[in-house]
């Protein structure tokens, strides 16, 4: 079976019940589901797991537009209008290959099954990744072959992060606040200025300097815990989303879209998630602990 028929059969099986379903499930595969599970990782989870995890993601999107750039494949509903799924132009645009969805979806979840124990956890993180996938051929946004090389390229990323991160753990190699700091800024920099043409260049170059430098703030200036109820937790997520999502949209409002706002936008959003949201939950909690006393 070749990809048009592929396409064809899906078009058979169509209805509104699995249309709904794709396309929620693609959704998972968006930039703004990213940014929530990357904020509450690192609110509530752990600041050294969320900030790896937004090192991982920022990078790799980096990669997905240089590849997209570099095979430059029209998608299959700009090729053959008539198999277009009626949901397709409202998740997708650029070139195809490969598929983002596929490539970050298995660094991303593929990254987080690595630290779950139980099985049922890698399951559902496999489950993911596979649905998330599958969605983008449902919805006639990517060939088979670019989900498919988004599958392998992912796979590999990850294997070489997770490899360079045990490579640096083994040899204990720690910069001082001061080096990591110059040295955040200078690949920022070097992203920006070999990437700024690309979708994702000036949004990376700004999420890892941003990210890193409050990341880093926050570790010297110590006091935050992720640690809370449950019912504190529930809080804390929900506040954290709803200031960090109103804040991008408040962001691309009031900046013009060019290259530097954005990297100004990602840089400002992700300081604001990795230092000012850590800062402005220990001092809620401070303030909370005083009146009870």
């Amino acid at each position: 079976m070749n990809s048009l028929q592929l396409f064809s059969a899906l078009q058979s099986i169509r209805n509104p019940a699995l249309d709904g379903f794709f396309y929620a499930v693609t959704y998972l595969g968006s930039e703004e589901a990213y940014l929530a599970l990357i904020v509450i990782v690192y609110l509530c989870v752990g600041r050294r797991l969320g900030f790896r995890l937004l090192l991982l993601f920022a990078l790799s999107a980096y990669a997905v537009s240089v590849l997209k750039e570099l095979f430059a494949t029209q998608r299959p509903f700009v090729m053959y209008p008539d198999i277009v799924h009626p949901l397709a132009l409202s998740t997708a645009d650029g070139y195809s290959m490969p598929s983002g969805h596929a490539l970050l979806s298995t660094v991303v979840w593929g990254y987080i099954a690595l630290q779950l124990r139980s099985w049922r956890g890698r399951l559902a993180a496999l489950a993911v990744i596979l649905l998330v996938s599958f969605s983008r051929v449902y919805l006639t946004v990517h060939w088979p072959a670019d989900v498919l090389a988004g599958l392998a390229i992912g796979a590999c990323l990850l294997v070489v992060y997770v490899k360079v991160l045990a490579f640096t753990e083994e040899r204990e190699l720690q910069l001082s606040p001061l080096a990591s700091g110059a040295v955040l800024a200078m690949t920022a920099a070097l992203l920006y200025i070999c990437g700024r043409h690309l979708a994702n260049g000036p949004p990376t170059a700004g999420a890892l300097l941003g990210g890193g430098l409050g990341y880093v703030a926050l570790g010297q200036m110590g006091g935050y815990t992720e640690r809370a109820s449950p019912a504190a937790q529930i809080v804390k997520t929900l506040s954290a989303l709803a200031v960090v999502l109103a804040a991008r949209y408040l962001l691309s409002e009031l900046l013009a879209s060019d290259p530097w706002a954005e990297l100004l936008t990602y840089m400002i959003l992700a300081f604001v998630a990795t230092f000012g949201l850590p800062v402005a939950i220990t001092s809620s909690s401070q303030i909370a602990t005083a009146k009870d006393r």
